[in-house]
């Protein structure tokens, strides 16, 4: 083989690590992606050196490709490469190596780290003195993957999913060596197989636009990266071609706060990354539709290897802290036991509740640019907590009011760009103002645009918002059961009519059979789905059942023995259980008892469920229409913008006039 120095060539044979190894050093440099193996990935890797292991043939069996760039603190002593491609396959064959290793060491009697084998695949030179690893990962996990090798990963926290599949896929390679490699001639015969008869083909690029080709290639190919990590791939990759100093620092530690907020959030997915990668980008650049979700693409136009200087640098560096400040907003909202709270909210109550109203509404992603950019106002001094209320009860007003009604509103995806233009417009707007003045306008014209938004993707005034809530008789289909915001909507009408209910305890209110407290609470039919009494249409009954005002919240328990009862009954059973049990119904409940007390009378005439009075029905209906009004009215003056209710008053001034 030959010798891989500066300058050299493609190896044109396979390797074997054996050949590879001696007096060289790997390491996964930062722009490349955490450890990414899985469990059957590394069990496909055990299989095929058991079937080698039983094979008659010598020759070297392939089992991948090495892309190796000479690192850029290089000398003859240290001839350190990195490792553009073939990092998980390297990784996981040195934790193999490392764990047979221990096994030949631990059966002769040797201290962990003496052996050959461990100087010459594992780590050179003493643990006091001038120790080396061989390969090195990327330096946000590598402390932690050198604590699993000496088998003290237990003693380190896990802040990234790379450290959790790297202790995975250790446990799975050591119960593979427990069951194949138990004594140190066992062992040793692996580590044969391992480093003399698996071939690798090493491939240096010859120059760096090649080095850079390649990197885009194998960055997209593969197990697919998310976009966040082919971002923060490519801008260590900018940063360290630029050579721009401390800004590939500056990234990983940036990265690091990213990822544990994104932990801390409990929002790991690939889609949840994405959400707060687009929604930083958008709030930062600005958004164009026909872009759409491509933030890396954004990025790579921004900060293109063909131009820029000093400027995109410090522009790179300011990004990049920026997207980080949004983690901790995106973990503030989306985890509601958030350190992070303390620090921004401090004793402001209410700000905390009206992040926890936005965090338990059905829909997210139209407003939270507008979220994160309200929130880096107020992180950075240029509006008070105030004003930043202020802000969040517009973004609720807004989410609620245009992607979150059953009917008459929007659809669900309309107007994202006009909102992400919102958030865009008041931080390019505050971040370059140059006093208070200047400030409060972009605040301002924040405000009115939300407002038009409202007016142009929901309903064009506060009527026909109210209005949306009544069921059309004509409407067959429609079941506010079925509402995806109803739970939400009830949870705050209970808040409305009991000021002591917190909303972090009454948004919580889940449907849970196998929790049942009295913190949680069951959506219920006023007017049961299989009550035996109906009217005599059939499809006025079933409208009736389906409308807004037949719904409320109430406690688990309370009312499942009578839940298909007539109407009489099943209050008259709520009184009954509120005064047997001592406790408080919730106060929806309560107002339903006057509601029915005005309509029948405190002392109702029973009539039994299969006598079909229309009469009776009508109470019913008079029942529902008080109930529905009441959640109407309250819906008009908690979701209404100020300026919506000026002119409400003085539209009613006209016409009583």
């Amino acid at each position: 083989m030959q010798s891989m120095v500066k300058g050299d060539q493609v190896i044109q044979s396979l390797t074997s690590l054996s050949a590879l190894f001696p007096g060289r050093y790997f390491r996964v440099p930062d722009y490349q992606r955490g450890y990414a193996w899985e469990a059957s990935q590394v069990k496909a890797l055990l299989d095929d050196l058991e079937v080698l292991s039983e094979s008659k043939s010598n020759g070297l069996h392939y089992t991948g490709t090495l892309v190796l760039v000479p690192g850029p603190d290089q000398t003859q002593d240290y001839p350190v490469f990195d490792i553009v491609d073939g990092q998980q396959r390297l990784t996981t064959l040195t934790m193999l190596i490392n764990a047979l290793v221990a096994v030949v060491e631990h059966t002769t009697a040797l201290s962990p780290g003496e052996s050959d084998l461990y100087q010459l695949y594992i780590g050179r030179g003493s643990e006091l003195k001038d120790f080396r690893p061989v390969l090195m990962l990327n330096s946000d996990i590598e402390a932690f993957f050198r604590a699993l090798l000496k088998g003290n990963a237990e003693k380190e926290s896990i802040e990234y999913l790379s450290q959790k599949r790297l202790i995975e896929a250790y446990k799975q390679i050591e119960d593979w060596t427990q069951r194949t490699a138990c004594n140190a001639d066992l062992a040793s015969r692996w580590i044969d197989i391992v480093t003399t008869r698996l071939g690798m083909i090493a491939y240096q690029p010859q120059n760096a636009d090649e080095a850079g080709m390649m990197f885009e290639v194998i960055n997209n190919r593969g197990k697919p990266l998310t976009e966040l990590e082919k971002v923060k791939n490519y801008l260590i990759y900018y940063a360290i071609k630029k050579r721009f100093k401390g800004l590939q620092d500056t990234i990983n530690a940036e990265w690091g706060r990213i990822l544990r907020n994104l932990a801390l959030a409990h929002h790991l997915s690939d889609i949840d990354k994405q959400q707060l990668l687009r929604s930083a980008v958008i709030v930062y650049f600005g958004f164009r539709k026909q872009e759409s979700n491509a933030a890396y693409n954004k990025l790579k136009s921004a900060f293109s290897l063909q131009k820029g200087g000093d400027a995109d640098a410090k522009k790179l560096k300011e990004f990049v802290e920026f997207l980080s400040d949004c983690s901790r907003y995106y973990e503030v909202l989306f985890n509601a036991k958030s350190q992070h709270r303390s620090t921004f909210f401090g004793d402001q109550a209410k700000l905390a509740d009206v992040v926890d109203l936005i965090r338990v509404q059905t829909a997210h992603s139209g407003v939270l640019p507008l979220y994160l950019c309200s929130m880096w106002l107020f992180d950075k001094k240029h509006i008070t907590a105030n004003a930043l209320l202020e802000l969040l009860r517009a973004i609720e007003r807004v989410n609620f009011r245009v992607y979150m009604l059953p009917v008459g509103g929007a659809r669900a995806d309309s107007g994202h760009g006009q909102l992400f233009n919102i958030a865009h417009a008041v931080y390019y707007n505050v971040a370059r103002a140059t006093n208070s003045h200047s400030i409060q306008e972009a605040v301002n014209e924040c405000h009115n645009s939300l407002l038009g938004f409202v007016k142009s993707y929901g309903h064009k005034t506060l009527d026909a918002f109210k209005a949306s809530f009544r069921l059309s008789e004509l409407d067959q289909n429609m079941d506010y059961a079925t509402w995806r915001g109803l739970r939400y909507f009830l949870a705050n009408y209970e808040q409305a009519l009991d000021s002591t209910r917190t909303s972090s305890i009454d948004l919580q209110l889940k449907a849970s059979k196998a929790n049942r407290h009295n913190d949680y609470a069951q959506i219920e039919h006023i007017y049961a789905r299989q009550c035996p009494f109906h009217g005599h249409d059939p499809v006025k009954t079933s409208h009736h059942k389906r409308r807004l005002g037949n719904l409320m919240l109430l406690e688990w328990g309370v009312n499942a023995s009578f839940s298909n009862k007539p109407i009489e009954e099943k209050l008259k059973h709520l009184k009954e259980n509120e005064t047997a049990s001592k406790r408080a119904i919730l106060a929806q409940t309560a107002e339903v008892i006057k509601d029915f007390n005005q309509v029948f009378g405190a002392s109702p005439n029973w009539v039994s469920p299969d006598v079909q009075d229309e009469e009776r029905f009508n109470q019913y209906v008079r029942l529902l229409d008080r109930i529905e009004n009441r959640m109407i009215d309250f819906a008009g003056k908690r979701w209404a913008f100020k300026d919506e209710l000026s002119e409400s008053a003085t539209i009613g001034e006209v016409r009583h006039g």
